[in-house]
């Protein structure tokens, strides 16, 4: 089945190009260009194919990537007779990414790995590994960009969806007074796990804002069915001046 065309200027071309591979599909995304027709066939979201007038494989690709622009269809099902690749989607992309010139970073603060399983998947040097361990341990991307090998790398990652700004998930919770347990406040579940996908580790410690722009640096512990209600003992209250009711904002620390 053809698609109907449509123009690259309303579509990041890779963003396309993954959305297909993705979804495991088999046919042929065509670029009709004033310098020729780029054309990808992919093979159950495998890349097997890719051509520009006389340029095949990561050339061709590179060729496309320098100015993104024309209109696309894809062609659903449609196999190439003599196909010269046959490699996943992401190890195509980072060759051609390689060879591109070097942009500014797009954040410098710290990032996280949206997907470990494909970065596991891929071959790295023993450097780019030591820069993905520091990724995980928080560091800041702005940091790691002064080595220019790590900068394009994480320029790399970037364009293909590997790395992302890691925020601290913020929640507004009401102050409300437990005798459950001493010396710690008690968060939902839920809210908990969401902090430990961020920041890749149990909170310790939450920071806590009241109305007045007063922040409490206080230790945290996990529990159930609390939705919006951080739950504190009274000797911790009485060390802040939080009041029971209060609507808060808390992060981990």
């Amino acid at each position: 089945m053809t698609t109907s065309a449509t123009n690259l200027e309303t579509f990041d071309f890779l963003e396309l190009l993954y959305l297909l591979s993705e979804q495991g599909r088999s046919g042929v995304l065509t670029v009709l260009r004033t310098d020729g027709r780029f054309q990808a066939w992919l093979q159950d979201g495998r890349v097997r194919h890719l051509q520009l007038g006389e340029d095949e494989g990561v050339p061709a690709l590179i060729r496309l990537m320098q100015e993104p622009i024309g209109r696309f269809h894809f062609d659903e099902g449609v196999r190439h007779p003599n196909p010269r690749l046959d490699a996943p989607l992401d190890e195509v992309t980072l060759e051609a990414l390689d060879l591109l010139p070097v942009t500014d970073l797009p954040f410098d603060g710290p990032g996280r790995i949206t997907s470990p399983e494909r970065v596991q998947r891929l071959r790295w040097s023993l450097q780019e590994q030591q820069v993905l361990r520091q990724i995980d341990t928080q560091k800041p991307i702005g940091d790691l960009a002064r080595d220019p090998e790590a900068r394009r790398l994480l320029l790399k990652l970037i364009r293909v969806g590997l790395l992302v700004p890691r925020r601290s998930r913020t929640a507004r919770l009401v102050v409300t007074v437990t005798r459950q347990v001493r010396d710690v406040v008690l968060v939902d579940e839920v809210i908990f796990r969401r902090w430990k996908e961020d920041i890749v580790r149990h909170p310790q410690f939450v920071a806590v804002r009241n109305e007045a722009g007063q922040v409490f640096s206080l230790p945290v512990r996990v529990s159930a069915n609390l939705t919006t209600q951080l739950m504190i003992p009274p000797e911790l209250l009485m060390r802040t001046s939080l009041r029971a009711g209060e609507s808060v904002l808390v992060k981990p620390v």
